[in-house]
């Protein structure tokens, strides 16, 4: 503001020399043409015609000051003396030296008379021409000069800019996790759970829980808490709403269709809800025989499924267990044996017992299929591959096996020496890790 009014009074100040300017160059002129007789003025547009062919045409322009360019000028003065009554600071400006002022030799205009009405008007054209022009310059400097201002004011520095970068960055970090926040709040339709009509809803709103993952992670207790506080006290199917909205929540809309034809009015149905089951919506039945009799077909239909044996897993190719041949794999798989977790599940002797039953007696690492198998369940390939380097021959070593040796793979090493040599290697940097006490504990 303050920089505006100062750049307001530097304009008025410069216009009112230029007024001043204008008054004293027409004042002159016209008395000089009262004071110049007839014959004068035909020498002296005798004299200059030849000069006007040989110099360019140059003037001095009387500068007159048109009636807008006094209306602006008054009314900014009014404006700068409302902002003063008002209190507003007012920056000091610092009053600018006239130029010095040049008056060049007017050329009369031949035939012309020193009140001709055209003359005077094409004077005041040019000098309110060029008055617009200086009074353009003078408020650029001027806004030049306040932008200068405010570029070495204090706290316009570099440090202070990017402090308030660092500031507006700031305000959007902490607005948008409020954004984000007002995003996953935003209430749900809670009536899309059976049982809860439009005053349950408005009453468990009315708590706090407006979203299927709020109604998802309450208890019973918690959902009946809620309910109390707006004095409803009947909601027999508050039980099933976290399950239903669970399937919201997961946005598995048949395993929500599902489950309420599985709910008799919204509560659970005496035999426990099972997927596999194609249940008949009972609350779209009518007539109370015709409810029980698709209630019984549906339990019947669960009961079905539960005895029924569980489907015989695929195959799985038990040659990557070391030991394991094409032999002794049919003769494992002709017992049943076909995967890996029920290689992992049997102990020594029952696979011994499947490999009789096809006749094969020798199997000198039988006692590690168990072991390796159990790395294939857990998807542990490293450590499988770590445990079978341990392994020489498909059996374990004299020394029990312990994750944190890198053991050589002997099977793969030439020569009894070298077998024996990289034993002792490994046996040894195993007694080394035993000796070695656990972090935090004292020798």
């Amino acid at each position: 503001m303050a920089w505006f009014i100062g750049q307001s009074l530097a304009f008025i100040v410069v216009a009112f020399l230029l007024g001043l300017l204008v008054g004293w160059l027409i004042w002159a002129r016209r008395t000089e043409r009262s004071t110049e007789s007839p014959a004068a003025e035909v020498e002296a547009a005798t004299t200059e015609e030849p000069a006007q062919a040989e110099e360019p045409a140059e003037e001095a322009v009387a500068v007159a000051v048109a009636p807008e360019a006094v209306e602006v000028v008054a009314a900014e003065v009014e404006a700068v003396e409302v902002a003063d009554a008002a209190g507003a600071p007012v920056a000091a400006v610092a009053p600018e030296k006239p130029a010095k002022r040049v008056q060049k030799p007017v050329k009369k205009a031949t035939g012309g008379t020193p009140d001709d009405p055209e003359l005077d008007e094409a004077v005041a054209a040019e000098v309110v021409a060029e008055a617009e022009a200086v009074a353009r310059a003078a408020a650029e400097g001027t806004a030049e000069a306040g932008d200068a201002e405010d570029a070495d004011a204090p706290g316009a520095g570099p440090e202070d800019a990017a402090a308030a970068a660092a500031a507006d960055a700031d305000a959007d970090a902490t607005a948008r996790p409020e954004e984000a926040a007002a995003v996953v709040e935003e209430p749900q339709d809670l009536q899309r759970i059976e049982g809860i009509g439009p005053k349950i809803e408005a009453a468990l709103k009315a708590a706090g829980i407006t979203t299927y993952a709020k109604v998802a992670a309450a208890t019973e207790a918690e959902l009946r808490t809620a309910l109390r506080a707006s004095g409803i006290r009947f909601a027999p199917a508050a039980s099933s709403w976290s399950a239903q909205a669970e399937y919201l929540v997961s946005s598995d809309e048949k395993g929500l269709e599902e489950y309420q034809d599985y709910l008799v009015a919204g509560q659970d149905r005496a035999r426990k809800f099972d997927a596999k089951v194609d249940y008949a919506d009972v609350d779209e039945i009518e007539g109370q025989a015709a409810k029980a009799a698709a209630i019984a077909q549906d339990d019947a239909e669960a009961a079905a499924l539960a005895a029924a044996p569980e489907p015989e897993p695929e195959p799985q190719d038990l040659q990557r267990l070391e030991g394991i041949g094409p032999k002794i794999e049919s003769a494992l798989k002709a017992a049943g044996i076909t995967t890996y977790a029920r290689v992992a599940a049997a102990t020594e002797a029952e696979l011994r017992e499947a490999l009789q039953e096809s006749g094969i007696t020798f199997a000198p690492a039988a006692a590690s299929w168990s072991d390796q198998a159990q790395y294939l369940v857990d998807g542990d390939e490293l450590g499988l591959e770590e445990y079978q380097d341990y392994l020489v021959g498909g059996q374990d070593r004299a020394r029990k096996f312990d994750a944190k040796v890198d053991y050589a793979d002997v099977d793969e090493i030439e020569g009894q020496a070298a077998k024996a040599s990289a034993l002792a290697q490994d046996d040894a940097e195993a007694a080394a890790e035993t000796e070695v006490p656990e972090p935090g504990v004292q020798a």
